[in-house]
């Protein structure tokens, strides 16, 4: 008993030493921060990413990362970078990192801005930072270090030129980037250098399909610098080799440029600048603070590790020798000689032809293993094709010539013809006219898939038709070229039938709406008509009457009376007037949408004390009777839902002219619409907007908005005349 007590406590003791060595582990992890300028699969960004991680490998079992992109290639502005800092800094509050690494500009700029109240006292190691001097970082250099980003355009230049001689101009392709704008300060300063050599034309921040076409017109004797089209003039981003990729195909002119992303994509070359290089060397950096030195101690490398890079293929399109490159070039693509290449290939068939006699004896061996093989592989085969034969699906092949070779009994059957008609003949035969042409169409381009699906209509031998959903698999050898298609087909008639059938009940429930919603409008228009003139003009009478009645009267508690009854006969003219608004503001019938839209409004901010801000452009279009009243509809809808639901502050409204149609915007703050209630068959009162919206052949929207609250935009189309 005592030997087991101890034996407990053994167990216990251990238990504790393991979780206490776990835990002091975990605490011991380095914790760095990793922040981006750009977002996460852009080439620069994760080559940097990459060379990072790289330098600091020997410790990355005892590192925590924390990564963040900016992502300011794509989004840009002070309000966004507030959002940036008010994120982190309620996401990593409580956290001590031991380093912080950023790359390129807007990272370090943001992280010396708000560096006192994020990351005060963190030592920062930054990479990829173009323009850099030492006063950028003089205020933080006991906490910074780094390495600088230059590009070296002149040397990029130079050798270009001396590779193409006769070269007359330069056409200089850049956008506006924070990167771009850094680029063209640059190529300002060494223009003079070659004014007497060369033209220089610069296509800055280009819209992508004018510049498409630009490039295609440069004339010879010209080469293209790239640097970067990251974000056009219309907005529209491309990824580095996107922009190159969109390029390429245009132009005959040898392309160059400062960056390695571009290499092996199009360029022929230049003094390019490496972003696994930068973040090599930030990575060495950063290990040597981690090992304890203080980043005052450690030198800014001002020095980027350029080389000169350049593609073989791109060079002997242009017939540039490779004598003419610099020494110290690296080259891509260059193609191997006869040893290197078959090396392997050599020494194998050596040892192969050493080893031919032990060979010999084991397949002498295995003779009688084949054959029992071969015979399992018949009855296998034998088995395949029985499946084949029998599938309840059609299967067929089809050569580069839209020859069937190959097809199932099952097809066979389906069609109404025996295996031999249909082998040999061109899968076209046995369509319909259509189909005919929409396979004649679509077949010259099947070798750019490797699987579609497409839906044809066949025709049996007797003359009836059914249509197939077919999944066509492609097959190419192996340089790429297409062989023959291997199709599963499946009879899809009933499934059509059917889809029509619903299409055309849903049609038929949508027209039905729409009458019930013209017969309820109809209905309320008389409602409200009969409440405002019968009950209307009965009130006012009374009203009348008992005022000539009151004015004859002299008894003082009678008079009193009379006035309370009065007060009454006005109270119920008022509501019999609110009551007929609500049913059909007659606002809609003799003004304008606008006017009917501002009443509603007011009568909501009456009714709920929640205060709307409107915003109606001056270029107002008179809309049809009906369409006016079915936007005026879907609005009242809309602010009621805001009135039961939202529980909201307040509510912007916007209604405009946008590219030929009308949009009308409700958007409140409240608590938003959840995600399964715009998406839930019993949400009628959606239901009946998304309807109305259908009848006057607009567009409808309600989703939740990601700061809280709720957005419906309507657009209706404008006529002609409208």
């Amino acid at each position: 008993m005592i030997g087991l007590k101890k034996s407990a406590v053994f167990r216990i003791i251990f238990i504790f030493l393991f979780v206490f060595c776990l835990s002091a582990h975990a605490q011991d992890k380095k914790k760095i921060l990793l922040l981006n300028s750009y977002h996460q699969g852009l080439s620069w960004t994760d080559n940097i990413m990459i060379g990072i991680k790289e330098s600091l490998k020997p410790l990355e079992n005892s590192i925590d990362y924390y990564v963040e992109y900016m992502d300011t290639k794509r989004f840009y502005g002070e309000k966004y970078f507030n959002k940036i800092f008010d994120l982190l800094k309620q996401k990593y509050h409580g956290i001590k990192f031991d380093l912080i690494i950023v790359s390129d500009n807007d990272a370090l700029l943001f992280t010396m801005k708000h560096y006192n109240e994020l990351f005060y006292g963190v030592p920062v190691v930054f990479c990829g930072i173009n323009n850099f001097k030492d006063s950028l970082i003089e205020k933080y250099r006991k906490w910074f270090t780094g390495v600088a980003e230059e590009t070296d355009v002149e040397g990029t230049i130079d050798i270009a030129l001396k590779l193409h001689p006769d070269t007359k101009r330069v056409y200089i392709i850049n956008d506006i980037t924070t990167t771009g704008l850094a680029m063209k300060r640059t190529l300002f300063e060494i223009f003079p250098k070659f004014a007497d050599k060369v033209k220089f034309i610069i296509l800055e921040n280009p819209d992508m399909k004018e510049l498409q076409k630009k490039v295609e017109t440069i004339p010879p004797k010209s080469i293209i610098l790239l640097l970067l089209v990251n974000r056009d003039r219309t907005g529209n981003f491309f990824a580095y080799e996107e922009s190159l990729d969109l390029l390429y195909p245009h132009t005959n002119s040898p392309i160059y440029s400062v960056w390695d992303f571009y290499l092996g994509r199009g360029i022929v070359g230049g003094k390019l600048t490496s972003a696994f290089l930068q973040g090599k060397k930030a990575g060495e950096l950063a290990m040597q603070i981690l090992q304890g030195k203080s980043p005052s101690e450690i030198p800014v490398i001002k020095e980027s590790p350029n080389e000169f890079m350049f593609d073989y293929n791109e060079l002997k399109r242009f017939h540039v020798s490779l004598n003419k490159l610099p020494k110290e070039s690296r080259v891509i693509n260059l193609p191997e000689s006869f040893w290197v290449k078959y090396r392997k290939t050599l020494i194998s068939i050596t040892l192969i032809f050493i080893g031919l006699s032990l060979v010999i004896v084991v397949l002498s061996i295995n003779i009688s293993k084949r054959k029992k093989v071969e015979k399992e592989l018949r009855l296998s085969e034998e088995k395949y094709r029985d499946l084949y034969d029998n599938a309840p699906d059609m299967y067929h092949s089809v050569d580069k010539n839209g020859i069937i070779i190959e097809c199932n009994e099952t097809e066979a059957k389906m069609l109404g013809y025996r295996k031999e008609e249909i082998i040999g003949k061109p899968i076209t035969y046995f369509m319909t006219e259509e189909s005919r042409k929409a396979q004649e169409e679509f077949f010259p381009n099947i070798g750019k898939y490797s699987f579609i699906q497409v839906e044809r209509d066949f025709v049996r031998k007797d003359g009836s038709v059914f249509t197939a959903a077919l999944n066509v698999y492609v097959e190419v050898d192996e340089k790429g070229n297409f062989v023959k298609t291997k199709t599963i087909g499946r009879d899809i008639t009933y499934r059509k039938k059917i889809e029509e059938e619903l299409r055309k009940s849903k049609e038929a429930l949508r027209k039905l709406s729409v009458y019930l919603q013209n017969v309820r409008e109809k209905e309320r228009k008389e409602i409200a008509r009969e409440i405002h003139d019968e009950m209307g003009q009965s009130l006012t009478a009374l009203k009348l009457s008992l005022s000539w009645i009151r004015k004859r009267i002299e008894d003082e508690f009678l008079q009193e009376k009379f006035d309370e009854t009065l007060s009454i006969v006005n109270a119920l003219i008022k509501q019999v007037q609110n009551i007929s608004n609500r049913l059909r503001p007659s606002l809609i019938d003799h003004l304008t949408l606008e006017d009917a839209i501002m009443w509603q409004v007011k009568e909501f901010e009456r009714n709920t004390s929640i205060p709307c801000s409107v915003e109606i452009s001056e270029d107002s279009v008179k809309l049809a009777r009906n369409i006016s009243l079915n936007i005026f509809r879907i609005f009242q809808e809309a602010l009621t839902n805001v009135a039961r639901h939202a529980n909201a502050t307040l509510v912007n409204i916007k209604m405009f002219r946008s590219n030929g149609s009308v949009l009308l915007i409700i958007k409140d703050n409240g608590m938003g619409i959840p995600e399964e209630k715009i998406k839930s068959p019993e949400s009628f009162g959606l239901m009946a907007m998304r309807e109305r919206a259908y009848s006057i052949n607009a567009t409808f929207d309600i989703r939740r908005i990601p700061e809280g609250g709720t957005e419906v935009i309507l657009s209706v189309p404008l006529r002609e005349n409208e």
